[in-house]
């Protein structure tokens, strides 16, 4: 074929043409195969969670929740908590306080973790692999913090990895740099059970005791608290309730924390898809760029074609399916690019992140991409064909 030869004479440059599709077609494919690993997963989190309300403080978003923000906390949170474990129709509450802290071992170098305080001895919360759980909590002593210390923390693989530690050994850890070199914890246990709560890694206090140290035992602030019904179907009720109790709290159910941590993230999935649109584009340039460069080159002859009385049409056939076969070819190289990709970006998370199948790829998107190279193809065929036909036949045959 016509098409097939002209593009094996210039192998080094269809080759890099095929290649700015195939880049397209793997961003286009992964933003929609991690989109729906997200969604996915959250459902099963749903699906599994034994958690049936959440409780945060005002209409702030989940990042400044997690990064500390007093404004997204809850205060007085023990008199909170205390006041609905008295109903016999909650089965669990919990109380947590999340906050970036700094640690190290000895005199290596400081990494910022993600610490999470739970009341000691979290029981269903909590899986230990390796160890013991927290002991019950002292330190509260009624509301005064000056209870005892036990300065016991847990771990999950992602920290013990980061700061090459074992269950037994002592770390330092701190709000501040200052303050880590003066505060030492012992690890007690390796657990990964609330590492899906952040993608960094994790150390886990006891609830008074991480309060302490973020300076969140002032006014006894947590970030959120969770409760557990005995009846998963009263949690629209329950969720009125603790509203009209305190309006200055935003209680949501499962389905509605993951809309808001999806809505929280809406910025981020924009950007990512701003850079499919910008690769996608970039891919048909090529395309287009390509097709320009060889119609150049055959000019001459197309001249020649025309004078001996081919029409646009045929020449088109012959000239303009390059386009078309450059980007279904580049769409063939990035699916078969995708799929490795995906096995290995899967690989990696699941090893320094935690998260199981975060790229779930379908073969809806595979025909997506397809359509998409297609589109590409119609679209320089058409740029082709104009080129084609605005070229003056006399002219440039008396020029060559």
């Amino acid at each position: 074929m016509l098409a097939i030869r002209n593009l094996s004479k210039k192998k080094l440059r269809t080759f890099f043409t095929m290649l700015g599709v195939a880049l397209g077609i793997v961003s286009l494919i992964l933003l929609a195969s991690i989109g729906n690993g997200l969604l996915s997963n959250g459902g099963k989190l749903l699906e599994q969670s034994t958690i049936h309300l959440w409780v945060t403080g005002g209409a702030t978003d989940i990042q400044s929740q997690y990064a500390g923000s007093s404004d997204s906390k809850i205060s007085d949170a023990h008199r909170f908590v205390e006041d609905f474990r008295k109903n016999k129709e909650i089965n669990m509450v919990t109380p947590m306080l999340t906050e970036m802290v700094y640690a190290f071992k000895n005199n290596s170098r400081p990494r910022a973790v993600f610490g999470l305080g739970i009341e000691g001895s979290a029981g269903t919360l909590v899986n230990i692999i390796q160890g013991k759980d927290l002991a019950n909590d002292e330190h509260y002593n009624k509301g005064r913090f000056d209870g005892k210390w036990k300065k016991e923390i847990l771990i999950d693989n992602r920290t013990a990895n980061l700061l090459d530690v074992h269950v037994g050994d002592t770390i330092q850890i701190g709000k501040t740099l200052t303050e880590a070199k003066e505060q030492e914890f012992k690890i007690i246990g390796l657990t990964n059970s609330l590492s899906r709560f952040s993608s960094n890694p994790m150390v886990i206090f006891s609830l008074s005791e991480f309060q302490d140290i973020t300076g969140n035992h002032y006014y006894d602030q947590v970030s959120m608290v969770m409760i557990r019904l005995k009846d998963p179907g009263k949690a629209g009720y329950f969720k009125n309730e603790i509203e009209q109790r305190y309006p200055l709290y935003t209680v949501s159910t499962n389905q509605e924390y993951l809309k808001k941590a999806l809505k929280q993230n809406s910025l981020l999935i924009a950007s990512a898809a701003s850079i499919v649109l910008l690769a996608v584009i970039m891919g048909t340039l090529l395309v287009v760029n390509t097709m320009i460069l060889s119609l150049q080159e055959k000019k001459r002859e197309i001249a020649i074609l025309k004078v001996i009385g081919m029409s646009r049409w045929s020449i088109f056939k012959s000239i303009g399916i390059e386009g078309l076969l450059i980007s279904f070819l580049g769409g063939i190289m990035g699916i078969l690019i995708c799929i490795p990709l995906s096995y290995l970006i899967n690989k990696l998370i699941n090893r320094y992140v935690g998260f199981n199948d975060l790229v779930v790829m379908q073969m809806e998107y595979i025909y997506l991409s397809l359509a998409v190279a297609i589109t590409i193809g119609i679209l320089t065929s058409f740029v082709a064909a104009m080129h084609i036909s605005r070229m003056n036949t006399a002219e440039l045959l008396r020029n060559g």
